[in-house]
């Protein structure tokens, strides 16, 4: 069947215009993405102005383009808008009202995208599912990915990302998601908030701000849970699946066991026997998130044993990916988390990353960012951590860590003001058959490292 998404007749409801039947297949606001039969949008942003790439969408095969300044310069046709930022938004919420499949909406402070990502997969091999691109999480990403989704979709999948009050709260009317998770609670983008709980109550706006939710998944162990389950309750959710937490979640692990290379876990539903599935031990910061997938397996009344398929995923670069290189004639191993950074997320993978049983580790940690006040003290928690595990060289990188230098004693320990400098330097730690763990914030550019490593 082909794929269907909004209509030439649909943009005349909309924008009250009169064009002809057009074959539409999505849409774009950059115009090196666009695909042939696209709708371009020309947003006028902070750095960049569509509006001066609309000859480059023609050519790319833009079968039409929103603008606020009609061109001259091209032949398709055009939509005049007073703010095509708002049009995009507009156009997008009438798109999700005519959808009839489910949506699920994925918040939380770390893990979104490869949580997102995973789920996917899962769902994939036996609905036809979408899933929003990278980290398409913000007021432009979440409605332009609506509107690539074609209208034969059974589920869709978006991540909603913030970081100030009543951006996930703006997000939400627009995605409208019958499924809502909300994986944590951290420390993340929180230069705007001034408590957890400020950043539990904006990550609750996924729920509270409207009624289309029926189901919320809630990682138990959640910072400020009873404020968020209170939320939930006044808000009459009909269904709430908690994970996480042994002895209160209706998910938690109830074993897990290893080898050289897997976890084997099983796993305690409510009302059905208990699953066991493997991930590969370089997976294992996904575990907890796992047992949200169950939620959604549960909560779309989906074949629980599709989660067995797990441990095939391949997740997204910058987010945990595991590659196998070879480097100036060097067998090397790259662990990839080079997309974003937090102390819980960077904490946890240096612990996972410690346990793998391997000689000629090298942790290449970068700076993390947006911590607001608390910065310092996160910077020296994680650099106190990680001078705990066993390795053969530990690199920092970046100006926060950079600060820390004096107060390090190790031979084996080095400091890089910016990955510029680490790149310089970094043949001279590498070994035949070493591990590499990478992982700061995506503003250090650490994926510079991983690029000139391949």
């Amino acid at each position: 069947m082909k794929e269907k998404f909004i209509t030439s007749e649909d943009l005349n409801l909309v924008f009250g215009t009169n064009l002809m039947r057009l074959s539409i297949t999505g849409a774009a606001i950059d115009s090196r993405n666009i695909k042939r039969g696209n709708i371009f949008f020309a947003i006028d942003g902070k750095h960049n102005d569509g509006h001066n790439f609309l000859q480059q969408a023609e050519k790319k095969g833009a079968s039409i383009a929103v603008v606020k300044r009609k061109s001259n310069k091209i032949k398709i046709p055009q939509i005049i808008v007073s703010d095509t930022h708002k049009a995009l938004i507009e156009l997008a919420k009438y798109y999700r009202s005519l959808f009839k499949g489910k949506i699920i909406g994925i918040t939380g402070s770390v893990g979104k995208t490869s949580t997102k990502d995973t789920l996917y997969y899962i769902l994939s091999k036996s609905k036809k599912t979408y899933c929003s691109r990278k980290s398409f999480n913000n007021d432009f990403g979440v409605p332009l990915e609506i509107l690539n989704m074609s209208n034969q979709t059974e589920i869709g999948i978006f991540e909603l990302g913030m970081n100030h009050k009543n951006e996930i709260k703006k997000l939400s009317k627009i995605l409208k998601p019958e499924i809502a998770i909300i994986l944590n609670v951290n420390h993340v983008h929180s230069e705007n908030f001034s408590s957890l709980k400020e950043i539990a109550i904006a990550k609750s706006e996924i729920f509270t701000s409207v009624n289309c939710v029926e189901t919320l998944i809630i990682n138990r162990q959640i910072d400020n849970f009873p404020t968020i389950k209170s939320l939930a309750k006044n808000k009459l959710i009909r269904n709430i699946i908690t994970f996480g937490d042994k002895k209160k979640s209706d998910i938690f692990v109830i074993e897990k066991k290893q080898n050289k290379t897997q976890l084997l876990i099983e796993a305690c539903l409510p009302e059905s026997d208990n699953i066991s599935y493997r991930i590969y031990k370089d997976q294992d910061f996904l575990e907890t998130n796992i047992l949200a997938i169950l939620g959604s397996l549960l909560a779309l009344k989906m074949d629980l044993n599709l989660i067995k398929k797990i441990k095939d995923v391949q997740l997204t670069e910058g987010r945990g990916k595991s590659k196998g290189l070879s480097f100036k004639g060097s067998k090397i191993k790259v662990i990839d988390h080079t997309y974003n950074a937090s102390p819980v997320s960077m904490g946890a993978t240096i612990k996972s990353f410690s346990t793998i049983n391997k000689k000629n580790k090298i942790f290449i940690i970068g700076d993390m960012n947006e911590l607001g006040r608390k910065s310092s003290f996160y910077h020296r928690q994680i650099f106190g951590l990680a001078l705990r595990q066993s390795f053969d060289h530990c690199l920092f990188v970046g100006s926060k860590f950079y600060k820390l230098r004096n107060l390090n004693k190790r031979k084996n320990v080095f400091f890089f003001y910016n990955v510029d400098y680490l790149i310089k330097k970094i043949e001279t730690f590498i070994k035949k058959d070493c591990s590499i763990f990478i992982k700061g914030s995506n503003s250090i550019k650490l994926n510079k490292v991983v690029e000139h490593l391949s």
